[in-house]
């Protein structure tokens, strides 16, 4: 008598195939005629660590060339990373010319870290692609290049690319809603055109991003990385009352074309390379904005508490904050003791802000300040998480004196954790 799955309807079968690791799928070719044939038609075709395990005695590359030779139909979805290294780079040139007359839809490649893979011509005629997830990769936009044209998701890292190369594939993908580009290399101004992006990811080191059009971005995600040379210089303009003296950076400019934002995060060095040579940044209304993560936060520098200053001012909506502080006074460009002047507190608008998480705090005055006023301001406040560093000097003190802080919200609660 013939088993229950066998009986089942040819769809039904490529589901439970698709389920399967690529190795697991193959082998049901050995359980009866009918199955010898049933994987050559799955659309998905993933080979990774846990589809292929390095205990098969066959390199990988060879195992991509057997499944391809013998699989029949439209591919939908391609993975492939080289987990066990990858010396002949032929073969991957060869799948793309094969997969980019195959219906493409999802393409994700993961090389070596210490070795770009060149991108060939094929890649770029797969007009069908959707979802594009790139690692260790060199691109070089041949003249040809038309775009994606149903692009939605495009994934970065470890990327070769020259400026007007990015420029020209993100302004020619016009319906991309998600970009994540980390650990770039041969970029460093950026330059977004994308009428639809919702969700954007840079993480890297770069000399200053623009955001030409980009209406409809709800989430922004922004890491600038360590770089020595640009990031050591002081602002002495803004110490001596001169703060037009330096050129205002691309990014503050298009502060205003982000009008839906919902989600902002500012990380590592980006609040420096923000207040480089200025005075003050200017944040617009921003009404539909409701969570903030700020990290590196200095609260012991004048310029970093400027900028968190005019942003609470212009969030009406804010419903959750998180600061990683970074409080140091030898590091800061324009030292302050002081969080704001108490008088000041009167302008904020924080009825909506519920959740506030400060982490890595040392104890010093501003940060107390900002405690102090964000308790005596959020008057829906819900949860207050409190973490300070572990070497932060009077860790008991500083405890207690926030405990006897007055609460605008009698539902706020305050959690200390270790």
């Amino acid at each position: 008598m013939e088993d229950r799955i066998s009986t089942l309807p040819s769809n039904i079968i490529e589901l439970i195939l698709m389920y399967l690791p690529i190795a697991e799928a193959v082998r049901t070719s050995i359980l009866s005629s009918r199955w010898r044939y049933q994987w050559c038609t799955i659309p998905h075709l993933i080979f990774d660590k846990q589809s292929v395990s390095l205990a098969v005695k066959y390199k990988l590359e060879n195992v991509v060339d057997q499944v391809l030779l013998l699989h029949s139909g439209p591919i939908h979805k391609f993975a492939f990373d080289a987990y066990s290294g990858i010396k002949d780079v032929a073969p991957v040139d060869r799948w793309l010319v094969f997969l980019s007359r195959n219906y493409l839809k999802e393409l994700a490649l993961k090389f070596c870290a210490s070795s770009l893979y060149k991108l060939p011509t094929a890649l770029y005629s797969c007009q069908a692609i959707v979802s594009l997830d790139l690692h260790d990769c060199r691109f070089k936009l041949p003249r040809s290049f038309n775009g994606f044209s149903c692009l939605t998701i495009l994934l970065l890292e470890n990327i070769s690319i020259s400026e007007s190369d990015f420029a020209s594939l993100i302004s020619k993908c016009p319906l991309l809603r998600k970009l994540a580009f980390i650990d770039f290399y041969c970029c460093f101004h950026l330059k977004l055109n994308a009428p639809r992006l919702q969700e954007l990811v840079v993480e890297g080191v770069f000399a200053d991003i623009y955001l030409e059009h980009t209406p409809d971005l709800a989430s922004l995600s922004i890491g600038l990385e360590d770089d020595d040379e640009e990031l050591d210089n002081e602002d002495e303009e803004f110490e001596n009352g001169d703060t037009e003296s330096e050129e205002e950076c691309d990014f503050n400019k298009c502060l205003t074309n982000i009008p839906k934002i919902e989600k902002l995060e500012l990380q590592q060095n980006f609040l420096d390379f923000m207040t480089r040579g200025h005075a003050f940044v200017r944040f617009p209304t921003y009404n539909c904005l409701k969570k903030v993560f700020l990290t590196c936060f200095n609260f012991e520098d004048l310029k970093h508490v400027m900028v968190l200053q005019s942003l609470l001012q212009n969030t009406p909506v804010l419903n959750e904050l998180e600061i990683e502080a970074d409080s140091d006074e030898s590091i800061a460009t324009i030292p302050t003791s002081s969080f704001f002047d108490k008088k000041e507190s009167r302008t904020f608008n924080l009825d909506q802000l519920r959740n506030v998480r400060l982490a890595e705090l040392v104890g010093v005055r501003a940060e107390v300040e900002f405690i102090e006023f964000i308790l005596s301001t959020a008057s829906r406040l819900e949860s207050l998480i409190i973490k300070l560093d572990g070497e932060a000097p009077e860790e008991i003190k500083v405890y207690k004196e926030i405990m006897r802080f007055r609460r605008a919200s009698t539902r706020a609660e305050i959690v200390i954790l270790d």
